[in-house]
């Protein structure tokens, strides 16, 4: 039962925001992912010999911790929380705790069996951002339902730029660490089309890495294919297409510094992991998640999640893999990324790979 449940999950996730379901009641959206995973969760949970496994995980105690010190922050601030906004953050609670069964589950799996599904569902997203593109560049219409409007760029099927680029970085660095640079060439050339700066900033910093580490001078190579596709793609009247524009970075500013007088305000407990949406009714966005975890969780909470990254980058090994969570980590510096659901699920696909099969790809 959970490796249907995973192999599902897999084949639900590059969806992304095309199959949700409609709270109105609870103001809430719930996915399929949120379900198969939680589905995951429990279907290890109820094994004892699976539990045996969690527990003496590496990555298990750390984990918790850090889960513990988010509930702890949530408790702390119940009486500043509106009723609505209430069942909002423990509803995101859940889905910080439920994710992580991805990792656990793909340690306990036939890795040959999977890896076919893990590269199906990278193609599908693939091919979603590419028809997006190419037969619905105008999605402006998108923010009639609450999303941000986007004029000829690839949001793919999380609508949102920041976060596709997110994964193609990513995707791109990991084929480049693996040798595997023809490969790399889709993500690369799709991630040209998010024209998410913070994306492209994310690869040329993962490219200097590999570069580094491999001493590789042809590696630069991709570097003048990402500059070459961004200028010959055509660029048509629109904010969103102009690299020097400045009001998203004038706005990320302007969060950086409500997340940090929010921080400075309750820096030991926070107010609370995601009552920002429900603290008076009001709704804050912070577009950091290192930030956003120090605001919502206090020093506390940061520093567990710390010793959880710490932690993982004990058990991953391998550059391809470590490319690939660096990358993620350092676009959640500008946006609030690791968070963002889809994100986090293939984080800790990724983590659970073992280092060997990224050495035999």
């Amino acid at each position: 039962m959970t490796y249907s449940l995973l192999i599902l999950a897999l084949f639900i996730w590059p969806f992304g925001q095309l199959l949700n379901w409609q709270l109105p009641e609870a103001s809430l959206t719930l996915y399929p992912l949120d379900l198969v995973c939680a589905l995951l969760a429990f279907s290890m949970l109820i094994s004892p010999k699976n539990r045996l496994i969690i527990i003496g995980d590496p990555l298990f105690k750390p984990l918790m911790y850090f889960l513990a010190a988010a509930l702890l922050s949530l408790l702390f601030n119940l009486n500043l929380v509106i009723e609505g906004g209430l069942y909002f953050s423990l509803f995101y609670f859940a889905r910080l705790c439920i994710y992580p069964a991805v990792y656990f589950a793909i340690k306990q799996s036939k890795i040959k069996r999977l890896l076919p599904y893990i590269l199906i569902s990278f193609a599908t997203f693939c091919a979603f951002g590419a028809l997006q593109y190419f037969f619905l560049p105008d999605m402006r219409y998108l923010k009639l339902l609450g999303f941000d409007d986007h004029y000829f760029r690839l949001i793919g099927s999380f609508f949102d730029p920041n976060f596709t680029g997110a994964v193609f970085a990513g995707s791109a660095l990991m084929l480049i660490g693996l040798g595997h640079w023809l490969f790399s060439l889709l993500p690369l050339i799709l991630l040209a089309l998010t024209f998410s700066r913070a994306s492209y900033l994310v690869f040329f910093a993962g490219l200097l890495y590999l570069l580094y580490l491999k001493k590789q001078k042809t590696l630069l190579f991709f570097v003048l294919i990402l500059v070459v596709a961004v200028y010959l793609i055509p660029k048509p009247f629109g904010e969103g297409v102009n690299l020097a524009r400045t009001f998203s970075i004038y706005s990320r500013f302007e969060s950086w510094r409500s997340g940090i007088d929010l921080f400075l305000q309750k820096p030991f407990f926070g107010w609370g992991y995601n009552t920002l949406r429900g603290l008076a009714g009001q709704r804050f966005q912070i577009d950091n998640s290192f930030l956003y975890l120090a605001a919502t969780t206090g020093i506390v909470g940061l520093a567990t999640f710390v010793n959880l990254l710490k932690a993982i980058f004990i058990i991953a090994k391998s550059v391809p893999q470590r490319i690939f969570l660096i990358s993620i980590l350092a676009h959640s510096l500008f946006n609030n990324s690791l968070l963002y659901i889809w994100i986090y699920f293939i984080f800790w696909v990724i983590l659970g790979l073992p280092s060997r099969e990224y050495k035999e790809s």
